[in-house]
This record gives C-alpha cells, structure tokens and sequence, in this order.
C-alpha cells in the first residue's frame, strides 16, 4: 500500500509570516482564529479565521508577480496533481546559499511536467525564529538551470527562495530575480512544504488542494506526497 505523507504545514496564531522582510509600507494580517459559535451554547460550532494568501504552505500563480495572470481559482485540478521527483540538497547552516553546482551535482533527472520537490531540510525548523530571515535560498546563477527544467511545479521546503540576505553577507551579486522569470515561463509554485524527511521514495504523486478563492495569486493549501505512485495517468479534469 502507497504511503501518503503530508507536505504542508499547520495554520495557527501566533505563526511565523512574512512581516519580518521588507515589505515596504504593507503589513500582513496575523492569523487569527476565534471561535463564533459552540457546541455547548448554540449547539455548533464555527470560528472566524483571519489569514493571508501567504499563509503556511500555498499555492501560487504568476499572479503574484505579474498583473494579468491567471489567478489560483483558474488552474485546473489536473495540474495540481502531478507526477513528482525529490532533490535532495541538505543544508547545515542558516543562511546557506545554494549554488548552481548544487543543482547540478544533485540533478534527479526530470520528466517532462514532474513537480520537482527541492529538500534542503529546512522544514524542520518551522517553529523555529529565524524560520524567514535566516532561510536558505538559490544564488541568481541558479536561474538558467531552473529554466531548463521541465518542471510544471517548483515544490520549496524554504519560505523564501531568491536571496534576501546576500548583499549583508558580502554576496551581492548572487541576489537577483528568480521567481519572475520562472512565472513567466509558466511555473506554479508551492511553498513551503514540511516532512520531506518523511519520504523515502524519490519518486511519487504531489496531490495539493489551495482554497478556490476568485481572483488572488495565491492560497494556503493541504499538500500531500505519494510514495512511489504516479496516479495521473487515470485521471481527468472531466
């Protein structure tokens, strides 16, 4: 029987978010969870829950970068179920930068419109400080390689993938604009995933479900792995 391990992370108050990045003059709402009604005094129970579209682990279109795009409400469920391969790329510090001989080493051969599922074992520290801030990231010389995969979906265990940190850290010029030009090219982004550490085939389904709200780039989503299936070959968006 085909083990299903979940990928995506848990929604609660108090979580990490982005507001700890420059993010100019905008501020992101906190998650918020409060309870409306309850068993005991209205016979039911339902809460309100306040969140972004970049909350926990989501989905995410070229919408979010490029005006015009097609938003989260638009793909098609076909391409959220995806044959996927895993590439391993521990990191042993924060604030590691992963070059493009680190792609290359660790190639796993993509299948054309595989998800890649990129490992770097940062998932674990998702209730950790420095979960955004101290991230690992892709140098800008990663780019042309990830062009020239034939990935349909870029799966990160990191919450942020273009270096933020490089010009402090004395590597300016390895900070530069990945998710722009991967969008334009037609990717779908899901990010980030947890228990990747968990899987032990390299080899399997991606199933992620996001919110099928209209008209935004991007939503929180339950994220799941099959090891060692590929289901989508039966499948058909009706």
């Amino acid at each position: 029987m085909a083990r299903i391990i979940e990928i995506s992370g848990r929604i609660r108050p108090g979580m990490w978010d982005y507001n700890v990045l420059d993010l100019g003059e905008v501020t992101l709402p906190k998650v918020a969870v409060n309870p409306r009604a309850q068993v005991p005094t209205e016979g039911f129970d339902a809460h309100g829950i306040t969140l972004t579209t970049l909350t926990a682990t989501y989905t995410e279109t070229a919408a979010h970068m490029i005006e015009g795009a097609r938003t989260i409400d638009r793909v098609p469920l076909g391409e959220l179920i995806r044959p996927a391969r895993i590439m391993r790329i521990p990191v042993s510090a924060p604030r590691t930068l992963i070059r493009l001989d680190d792609l290359q080493r660790n190639d796993p051969g993509l299948a054309n419109g595989e998800a890649l599922i990129i490992d770097t074992g940062w998932g674990s520290r998702w209730d950790e400080p420095g979960y955004v801030t101290d991230a690992p990231a892709f140098a800008a010389s990663t780019l042309e390689w990830f062009q020239a995969q034939p990935f349909s979906i870029l799966v990160l265990d990191t919450p942020v993938m273009e270096c933020l940190w490089c010009a402090t850290e004395g590597l300016a010029a390895e900070q530069g604009d990945l998710l722009a030009p991967l969008y334009r090219d037609g990717m779908l982004l899901i990010a980030p995933v947890v228990n990747l550490d968990q899987i032990e085939s390299q080899i399997g389904t991606l199933i992620s479900m996001p919110l099928p709200v209209e008209g935004v780039s991007s939503a929180p989503c339950r994220a799941a792995f099959v090891e060692g299936v590929d289901w989508t070959s039966e499948l058909s968006n009706g």
